[in-house]
């Protein structure tokens, strides 16, 4: 009798430690997709928080003493640059010039081109402050005129530099 009863509390613990277990599977399986979606969720916030410092200069009207401010601005962020392209006035003849500036200092800028607002393969040497600010020089950039500022993204759709066209 005693290994009947023995047997019984053995065999009704192992059921009641299956079903514990099954419900608690059961339960984690139902969580998944919440879990997931929070995470994604906490993802896409936190992108937006990130991309927020760039607001002012998504597809925006801007000055030229903006994009000194925003050279300034950025000087924290390795590998960030921004690229210029604004008309060049030689004698009689206009042209185009186009440059790129790493606030930074640290490295040089991915090649880019003006054309279709994309980067390209390789490194291009980059301005500095001194360059920009130069009223003398052919970088200048005027205070005064407009440009019309472009967010660019890199293969993982992380801002990675503003593309500034005069208008």
């Amino acid at each position: 009798m005693e290994n009947i009863a023995s047997f019984l509390k053995t065999t009704i613990s192992i059921l009641i430690t299956l079903a514990i277990i099954s419900s608690g599977l059961f339960l984690w399986g139902k969580t998944q997709p919440v879990v997931e979606l929070a995470n994604s969720q906490a993802a896409a916030q936190a992108r937006a928080l990130s991309e927020q410092q760039y607001s002012a200069f998504d597809n925006q009207l801007v000055s030229g003493s903006q994009i000194l401010t925003a050279y300034r601005r950025y000087e924290s962020q390795p590998g960030f640059c921004l690229y210029v392209q604004r008309p060049y006035v030689y004698g009689q003849d206009v042209s185009t010039r186009e440059f790129s500036m790493n606030p930074s200092g640290e490295g040089s800028c991915r090649n880019f081109d003006y054309s279709n607002g994309e980067f390209k393969e390789g490194t291009s040497y980059s301005r500095t402050d001194e360059d920009i600010s130069d009223a003398s020089g052919s970088y200048y950039i005027s205070p005064q005129s407009r440009y019309r500022a472009k967010l660019i993204k890199d293969k993982n759709e992380r801002i990675a530099a503003i593309y500034f066209q005069a208008q």
